[in-house]
Parts: C-alpha cells; structure tokens; sequence
C-alpha cells in the first residue's frame, strides 16, 4: 500500500528526520521493508524549513508552518495527496494533524489512521475553540486508531465502534545494548569509582525530576560516593532545578550514540513518574525499554502502566514516595545479576511494525 504519514518534524524534544529518531520513522521504516510504500508529510514549526530528501527509502517531504501560514500547509498536503494518490493517510504526533489529515482524507476518499501517542487532551492544540469537538469526531471516526498505551486504547475505544488497538513504542536492540561500564564513563569523562544513580529525558516536575532529586538527597547519606547523572533537557527554567550541586553530574542533552553509553556508565538508571494526568495513560517511553535492552538495574515507579513490563517488582517504587523510591534504588545497587533485555526483545520495531502491518492489510 501507499502511506502518506503526517506528523510533526519535532516529537519528544528530538527532531525525529535529522536525528533518525522515534516511533514514526522506526515503524514506518520497518513497514517500508515489509512492502509498503512509504511517504512523510513533516510540520516544521521550529527551523521553518522546505525541502525534500529520502531516508531509508522512504520519501519526507518537510514544510513550514506558521499559525498565520495555515491555509498554506493545507494547501501543501492537499497537492501532495492529489500527486501521489495514497490508499492510506497516517496521523500521527499532535491532536491537530489527526482532525486535519481526517477531513483530508475523507475528502480524497482513502482510509485515514490515526496514531494517539499521549493525552492528547494535555496539548496546545486542545487550547483551540471547539478544537475537542473535531478531535473527537476524528477519533471516533477513523478507519483505524491504533493507540501507544492499553489505557489510552480503552479511553478511545469509549466513543469508537470500529477497530482499536495497541502499537507501543519500541527499542532498537542493535543500539541499544550492554556495553563495558568502565568504557562508557571513560567516553563521558565520568568518575570510575562513583555509584552513578541516573535519570535521562525530559527534566521537569511532570516527569518527577524533583522528587528524585529530594530521593537522592536522603540517598547520599546511606550511599558514599554517590552521584546523580541527568541528562536531557531542562523544560522549564520557573522550576527552579538547581544542577550546579557538587552531587549532580549534568549531560545535558545527548545525540543517541553518547545515550547508549550513559546509560551503560550507570549503576541505577531511574523513572520517577509521579501520578498525573499525562504518566496515567503512558505505556512505555522510549527510555523505558532502551534501559531494559541495556540489562542495566531499572528502577520505576508504578505511575501508568509501565511498571507492568518489570520481572522483579521489588523494583517498582510507590509514585510520589520519597522513603519507597529511595529503598528501591538501595536494592538495585546490591543486585548482582539481572536480565532484562529479553524482555525488550519483545518490543523490538520489527516486531511492533509486523502488528501493525497485519492490521492495515485487513483494512
């Protein structure tokens, strides 16, 4: 089949063509392989950029877009669908793109999907009078919805009579893998002899950055020599994180290649979710199974659905609790073996990609 995927260039902070990053170009790459043709209509909102390339076979077409400059986008995908006459659009990355590509593709007659990654509810977009109604209406809808969560797919299925499944994030297990410890903290200039605890994504209150730091803080006095490594982006400044603390290693943000080694220089690698109305309807983050496929100790909280995937519950803290998370961080510093990567072996793209592929042969 053809595929048109329309989808925002910028997904989880990364760019997802410049970066080869994220859920929409290792699915739809993998689809690729299994006989689809593949295309990609991706929103630039940040560089504003206009232009055309190929990446693993497939062709990304990469427009501007301006709030003021919306008519002209629409105009864009609509001489892009009438060119290449597609049997299927794909929605994907933002609440806009799906009412946009549904209108879209039921003015062209051809199937339309749309891809719910998060709470949509939780976007700008959502910000837009009457925007919830559309939204709704496209999702109800669809042709198909496949959803990143067992949660959100049971939100959706609650105005929706027609098909909806679940395709969650998944892993490369040929990147992400174990690699020597005292290398990896050589590459980073990391101390040899520290027990590193680490957090790696978005930095910010949402995610429960604060409350590992205040863990961490109780943590250093039971731990000598402890320190902990964050490495991502700093979301938002009014917080007030202080990363400047003799105790914090802080990487920034980091290409994936230098991720794959940060994780394997740690001893704890931690997701501290806390329950809120965004880690509520989450499943997997990409993190999450890129931890597993590194067979490093993982300790989560059991905000969501995420905890689901851990063999060893007695690494699961209780979200929001300081006294819970700081012991089970102790317990993983003392684990002498683990195997974890067989299990993100089961999310490997391929895998998730082949899911997919039978459903849209049967549409």
């Amino acid at each position: 089949m053809k595929i048109l995927v329309f989808t925002s260039r910028y997904t989880a902070g990364r760019d997802i063509i410049s970066e080869d990053f994220g859920r929409q170009v290792r699915i739809f790459e993998q689809l690729g392989k299994l006989g689809h043709k593949i295309d990609f209509f991706c929103v630039d909102y940040k560089r504003l950029e206009n232009k055309s390339l190929y990446l693993h076979g497939m062709r990304i077409f990469i427009k501007p877009f301006k709030p003021l400059k919306f008519f002209s986008l629409l105009s864009e995908l609509r001489k892009t669908m009438k060119s290449n006459n597609y049997d299927i659009l794909i929605a994907t990355s933002d609440p806009l793109w799906g009412v946009i590509g549904y209108f879209m593709s039921k003015k062209r007659g051809i199937k339309f999907v749309y891809d719910v990654q998060d709470n949509y509810r939780l976007y700008e977009s959502y910000r837009i009078p009457f925007f919830g109604l559309f939204e709704r209406h496209a999702a109800r809808n669809a042709d198909l919805v496949i959803c990143a969560s067992n949660a959100l797919t049971d939100d959706v299925k609650g105005i929706r009579k027609k098909k909806t499944i679940t395709i969650p994030n998944g892993v490369d297990m040929g990147v992400f893998k174990p690699l020597d410890k005292a290398n990896s903290r050589k590459m980073l200039k990391l101390p040899l002899d520290a027990k590193i605890i680490s957090y790696m994504g978005s930095i910010q209150k949402l995610h429960g950055v604060d409350i590992l730091i205040k863990t961490f803080e109780e943590l250093r006095k039971d731990v000598k020599g402890a320190r902990l490594m964050l490495a991502g982006k700093v979301i938002n400044a009014n917080e007030g994180f202080d990363l400047r603390k003799k105790y914090i290693i802080y990487l920034g943000s980091l290409p994936q290649k230098k991720v794959v080694s940060a994780i394997n220089a740690t001893d704890v690698v931690v997701i501290p979710y806390p329950n809120n109305s965004f880690t509520r309807y989450m499943q997997a983050p990409y993190k999450l199974m890129e931890f597993m496929a590194c067979n490093v100790p993982l300790v989560i909280t059991d905000a969501g659905e995420m905890h689901k995937s851990m063999k060893d519950k007695k690494l699961v803290a209780k979200a929001g609790s300081i006294d819970d998370l700081k012991e089970k961080i102790k317990y993983a510093l003392r684990l002498k073996k683990l195997n974890s990567r067989d299990v993100a072996a089961e999310y490997d793209w391929e895998n998730i990609a082949s899911k997919l592929n039978a459903v849209i042969r049967d549409m």
